[in-house]
């Protein structure tokens, strides 16, 4: 039985940290159908539905499924927004890339590059061992995971048109005593 049919056992944390940042990624991807032509929406839809169920999967299984899938499947979104900046800049055509804000796709690429590279360094490791964590660690593990996806995700569905739908989305302080308003 390959590593690709039984899943790759990894640690509790990092499984957790790799589920996360999955579905950070897959937020935004969906956050940013709204403003998206037809075609391209397709594509963003499947990609976030995918990547959240992955990560769903990846946090109720005690093993990364599809680790190799999972890998090329977090490298092709970079690979795709990087051709099509790439294309868009060398044909002097900036509106091919007015539907991708920089900040939520800057942030997906980097949890997809994580992601990736995380598969990869797991992949390459012959010792396939996952060691438990007590629940201290545990807990303060995914804490510590989920609050550094909360604090990515976060500021770039504010740049997505998700974010700005709300108008009482950002709230701050005005100077007025008022907050935001």
């Amino acid at each position: 039985m390959t590593t690709e049919e039984r899943g790759l056992i990894v640690s509790q944390v990092l499984r957790g940290w790799l589920a996360f940042a999955a579905i950070g990624t897959a937020v935004i991807h969906l956050a940013l159908v709204i403003s998206s032509p037809p075609p391209l929406a397709v594509v963003l839809v499947i990609l976030g539905v995918v990547e959240f169920a992955w990560g769903v999967f990846t946090l109720a299984r005690d093993r990364l499924l599809f680790p190799r899938a999972a890998r090329i499947g977090a490298m092709a979104p970079v690979l795709l927004w990087s051709v099509i900046v790439v294309l868009a800049t060398v044909l002097d055509n900036p509106e091919v890339t007015s539907y991708f804000n920089f900040i939520p796709m800057f942030v997906a690429t980097v949890f997809e590059l994580f992601i990736a590279l995380t598969i990869t360094t797991v992949l390459r490791r012959e010792k396939r061992s996952a060691k438990t964590a007590s629940a201290g660690r545990y807990l303060l593990g995914m804490f510590a995971g989920a609050l550094i996806v909360a604090a990515m995700t976060t500021p770039a569905l504010a740049f997505t048109t998700a974010g700005s739908v709300d108008p009482h989305a950002a709230h701050f302080f005005t100077g007025t005593g008022h907050a935001g308003h």
